[in-house]
């Protein structure tokens, strides 16, 4: 589509979002058929000259996968996950679900409609678990009880559907065994690429470990970190993040983010903006004990820019990546992370710093995203 017919297709896409709730893309030549996606409809009323939101890669991944349906012949309908609203009028051929929606869908799809569940995070009662656990320990730690900030809802979407596909590691697709189904691995993509920091100081870089994260501060660690750090008036902790969102959180842990001198708060930034590549630039770790991710988008950045992840199985990275794993994580193993990578050989670092970069290029990319669904939707799908 050229620029005017994309802008037509915007504005009426604002409209029918806004009215019934639904957006939609034009199949390419003969059309072969309807497909259906609950996942997001916002990248599908942007105008052209507009770019996709660079704080998450989810709303390029949505269009792209839209438009490689088109690319083979099929009018898309994609309605968002938590709108439960849109009731299906048309004989879909297959129909994404990236959340809880399938068990509504299904009544309306036809018998030979192929239902597909878009894998995101671990199951939902694995990643309830998880943030729950981590909740715990905090209140058994510091006698603070805390919201839980990512729990979501009861589903029965991987049940009903008839494939599994997206993000993660095993320790992510682990949590689907029951269901008797292989998860189809989806490479997740980055947001921006970074050149490697070849000129980087190493030496004092180490001393400096990133935190990035999503809401969700507990289930993602950050109070480990913070305590960790606290402990350690020698080594500097970035938090990036939008953390003062969580506000029984921030107030649980004022005096570690704002009165601890090593530990440095900027809340949420463009990853693509001059103040992260500052922050990139003072790095050479990031720190991330996550208890539940599908593939962390934020980790993923971090190594596109050379950071070597001290993360957790549950961030959903390749087992091959070249990571240092923590498992089972406490204040006491993360310090204890933090203090080992701090004593490296800067060489050392930063040969495991371009180990990282080098694989981030060659698996985490919007080329290998394109590739990996394209694969899923001609061989698996046979559409």
């Amino acid at each position: 589509m050229n620029n005017l017919a994309k802008t037509y297709l915007a504005c009426r896409n604002k409209i029918t979002n806004k009215i019934w709730h639904v957006v939609h893309m034009p199949a390419k030549g003969h059309k072969k058929g309807d497909i259906l996606i609950s996942y997001f409809t916002e990248p599908f009323t942007l105008f052209p000259w507009k770019p996709f939101p660079n704080y998450h890669s989810m709303y390029w991944e949505c269009f792209q996968i839209a438009s490689l349906f088109r690319e083979r012949g099929y009018s898309v309908d994609i309605i968002n996950s938590k709108d439960h609203t849109f009731i299906p009028r048309k004989h879909y051929k297959a129909c994404i679900d990236a959340e809880d929606d399938l068990e509504r869908l299904s009544k309306y799809l036809s018998k030979d409609c192929k239902k597909i569940f878009y894998v995101l995070i671990s199951y939902w009662e694995a990643y309830n678990e998880a943030e729950q656990k981590r909740l715990n320990g905090l209140e058994k730690r510091r006698g603070a009880l805390l919201m839980p900030r990512r729990r979501v809802r009861p589903s029965k979407s991987a049940y009903l559907a008839d494939y599994l596909v997206g993000f993660g590691n095993r320790t992510v697709f682990d949590t689907f065994r029951k269901f008797n189904k292989p998860v189809f691995l989806i490479k997740a993509s980055e947001v921006v690429q970074y050149n490697f920091p070849e000129n980087k100081d190493w030496e004092k870089a180490c001393k400096h470990f990133l935190w990035i994260g999503g809401g969700g501060a507990v289930l993602k660690g950050l109070d480990l970190v913070l305590e960790a750090f606290a402990g350690l008036p020698s080594l500097h902790l970035h938090v990036c993040g939008p953390i003062y969102g969580e506000k029984d959180f921030t107030d649980e842990y004022k005096k570690e983010l704002e009165e601890t001198p090593n530990v440095h708060v900027y809340g949420r930034l463009d990853v693509g903006g001059e103040k992260f590549a500052e922050i990139l630039e003072k790095c050479a770790s990031v720190i991330y004990p996550s208890g539940g991710d599908g593939t962390a988008g934020a980790i993923i950045q971090a190594m596109h820019a050379g950071l070597v992840p001290i993360i957790t199985p549950e961030t959903g990275i390749q087992e091959n990546a070249g990571y240092i794993l923590i498992e089972n994580p406490t204040t006491e193993s993360v310090r204890q992370a933090v203090l080992n990578f701090a004593i490296m050989q800067p060489n050392v670092i930063k040969s495991k710093s371009r180990s990282i970069w080098q694989y981030a290029r060659s698996f985490y990319t919007k080329e290998n995203f394109l590739k990996s669904y394209a694969k899923f939707i001609d061989e698996i799908l046979k559409l």
